[in-house]
């Protein structure tokens, strides 16, 4: 998806309900965080790991899935996540997540 597209909460959270098996609440939770992440084109892991980390703890599902259900999450929205610490304003996040 190029410059201009708008990310919407409703479609992420449809995904992760759908591809991650997440349970709703928390997936809603995490689209929006997500698609307003992607919205304000912040495509770094630490704007939307956090969100999808804390979506598939409260669903039951193991947080090791973390990057493989945030990988597939970017390929499906033509999104580029950005996982260098140059970049990324929070290097630190898989700090955040592993507590």
């Amino acid at each position: 998806m190029g410059e201009g597209t708008r990310y919407h909460a409703a479609d992420v959270a449809a995904w992760l309900a759908e591809h991650a098996d997440a349970d709703p609440s928390p997936a809603r939770r995490a689209g929006r965080v997500v698609a307003g992440a992607w919205n304000a084109r912040e495509f770094y892991a630490s704007a939307i790991l956090p969100a999808l980390a804390a979506c598939l703890a409260a669903s039951g599902r193991p947080v090791r899935e973390l990057e493989a259900v945030a990988d597939r999450l970017a390929r499906r929205f033509g999104a580029h996540l950005h996982d260098v610490g140059a970049w990324d304003p929070n290097p630190h996040w898989r700090k955040e997540i592993s507590r």
